[in-house]
């Protein structure tokens, strides 16, 4: 047990101390102040502006308790970050915060094309905090250096994990979609010159063959020993400019969610304009709740996020746990870290809303914007994978049904699944 003492006792202190040194680095720790503290001869940590005999000293950083929350500084050695030095030397505490409570998204008033905040824009990406998860990297060398000073510290010592996520953005390929919509899309095709894409559907949709999509749940079950964990979250919602998923009154799809619970967890995806209009999530949850029972993960369509509502919403929905912390255009971790976390609500100023869990990987940011090869994915995927195992922390990779179908131009990626699965796996 480590004792810790802070010179200005906040929910804010308490919440990543806690994170940091107990979360991550497996150090359980209780509050202590007065003569308490002073008195102890055993472990202990005193985070404010002077040091104290016999403990670990933080220096803390002035304004990182003030709302709205102001950027830290971030020093950079050699070119890696520094922890938002001060004059007393290094606070990683109030930088972890500062990327966690996720201030600098609820803040920034840039958007792009589908009302997300670029990651360009981005704190994290301007200081080259996304390259690495520096939050667990401090984090075990604030463990490390306290159990040298006293051996044994350490309680639980984390292990790397695999998590592999999907986002079935369609369910089904062809069958499940209106009559009009399929003669539309058929039309389409027919200008493109794709005849053989118009003979598949409507073989599809005549019972003649099986939708191709289905062959999703094939290539998931064949690796599910493989992965420490794998969650498939559905759109249940279609028939919109970016919602294309199947209907839930078709048999396949509907076979396709309750088949998936053999094998993984079951999510929701909330649909593209569920951040945008309260109730949404609370209808679309409920629909796959009507075929699956219970329903408690969730990630945005698109990403598309608003801080603070969405996670509210999440809250209010019995979400627990969001899966939308990560890049769609970029390998990266959005809050420097591959540990789940409780976000921290500055305004209300206090833990609340589901657990966070973020993503490092996404196979449509390395193909459909960054035009890898299939051979690029698998190496870059796995070097991320690399980065989490020397942390000992939890690599999610996200993955889409349209990918992993194997389908036409998706010809070769379910052996590139395959294959990041099995180099990555713990």
């Amino acid at each position: 047990m480590l004792l810790v003492k802070l010179d200005e006792p906040s929910a804010r202190g308490r919440y990543i101390i806690q994170h940091m040194l107990e979360g991550i680095g497996g150090i359980p720790v209780r509050f202590a102040e007065g003569e308490e503290f002073r008195s102890s001869n055993g472990p202990k940590l005193v985070y404010g502006a002077l040091p104290e005999a016999g403990a670990y000293h933080i220096p803390a950083s002035e304004g990182w308790a003030h709302t709205p929350l102001r950027a830290p500084i971030i020093d950079l050695q050699n070119g890696r970050p520094n922890m938002f030095p001060s004059d007393h030397g290094a606070d990683p505490f109030a930088v972890a915060f500062y990327v966690l409570s996720l201030a600098d998204e609820m803040q920034c008033a840039d958007r792009d094309a589908h009302g997300r905040v670029p990651a360009n824009s981005l704190y994290v990406v301007r200081n080259g905090l996304s390259d690495r998860p520096y939050v667990d990297e401090w984090a075990l060398r604030m463990a490390q250096e306290l159990e040298a000073q006293w051996p044994g510290l350490i309680e639980v010592r984390r292990q790397y994990t695999h998590t592999v996520t999907v986002d079935m953005d369609n369910i089904l390929r062809y069958a499940g979609r209106p009559f009009v919509r399929a003669l539309g899309a058929s039309a389409k095709d027919l200008l493109r010159g794709a005849f053989g894409e118009v003979a598949e559907r409507w073989s599809v949709r005549s019972g003649a063959r099986l939708d191709p999509y289905l062959a999703v749940r094939n290539v998931l079950r064949e690796q599910r020993q493989a992965v420490d964990r794998m969650v498939v979250f559905f759109l249940v919602h279609g028939g919109e400019q970016y919602d294309h998923a199947a209907s839930l009154d078709h048999p396949d799809a509907i076979a396709t969610i309750q088949g998936a619970t053999l094998f993984a967890e079951v999510g929701i995806h909330p649909s593209y304009r569920s951040s945008d209009e309260a109730g949404l999530l609370r209808q679309e949850t409920e629909r796959l709740r009507s075929v699956v029972g219970s329903v408690a993960l969730s990630r945005q369509h698109f990403l598309r996020w608003r801080l603070p509502d969405t996670m509210h919403q999440a809250m209010e929905n019995g979400i627990a746990e969001e899966h939308s912390l990560g890049f769609s255009d970029r390998l990266g971790f959005r809050a420097s870290t591959c540990t789940p976390f409780r976000w921290f609500d500055v305004e209300r100023d206090q833990a609340t809303g589901p657990l966070l869990v973020p993503f490092a990987a996404m196979d449509s940011a390395l193909i459909d914007h960054e035009r890898c090869m299939p051979r690029d994915v698998v190496e870059r995927m796995s070097a991320m994978g690399e980065l989490v195992r020397q942390v000992n922390g939890n690599f999610v990779s996200v993955w889409h049904d349209r990918s992993l179908s194997g389908h036409r131009e998706f010809a070769s990626w379910p052996a590139v699944f395959k294959e990041v699965v099995q180099r990555v796996r713990s």
